[in-house]
């Protein structure tokens, strides 16, 4: 089981896509899409621009586990995702694939703090020496195994499913 983590810059209901049953991850984090197999762990951490409109503080966005992986054409002609808004049908930034997470949290403009034996998700994205360059942007998933396993322990004791709006209130409908 692998942990991807990563900041997310905007929240407006397309990336993670959290309607209709199923958490889907089509429209951005290429690398992430790439390499993540069914049973692994996603979590969007808010961004700067985001943590300074939900409190300032690191918060988790969203959760996924991983159910599955398909390309674009099957994601398309898959009747259980027709309704989804980023059923795009074509490969984006280069990688044909979309993750499937039917176990998921996510909570949006409500975000969950993240818990003080989960810091090691915000640790692997400040600096390394206090006052130093940020890290660079992207996605993170060399993390120990006794963190996955944390990090797994506290979102199996999540309630599931969608929890909140967007943080970015632009989606409409919600």
């Amino acid at each position: 089981m692998t942990l991807f983590a990563y900041l997310m810059t905007d929240d407006d209901g397309s990336a993670p896509e959290p309607f209709h049953g199923f958490c889907t991850l089509a429209l951005c984090m290429p690398m992430t899409r790439n390499a993540a197999q069914p049973g692994d762990y996603v979590v969007g951490l808010a961004g700067k621009r985001l943590r300074e409109e939900v409190g300032g503080d690191w918060r988790i966005i969203y959760a996924m586990q991983v159910t599955k992986a398909m390309t674009f054409k099957k994601y398309r002609l898959c009747p259980r995702f027709r309704d989804k808004e980023d059923n795009v049908g074509h490969a984006v930034k280069g990688i044909d694939r979309v993750l499937i997470g039917e176990k998921f949290a996510y909570w949006g403009r409500e975000p969950k703090p993240i818990p003080i034996d989960l810091r090691f998700l915000r640790q692997a994205f400040e600096p390394l020496t206090p006052g130093g360059r940020p890290r660079p942007r992207g996605h993170r998933r060399k993390f120990r195994e006794e963190e996955v396993a944390a990090f797994a322990k506290w979102f199996n004791r999540q309630e599931k499913g969608k929890r909140g709006g967007p943080t970015d209130k632009r989606k409409k409908g919600c």
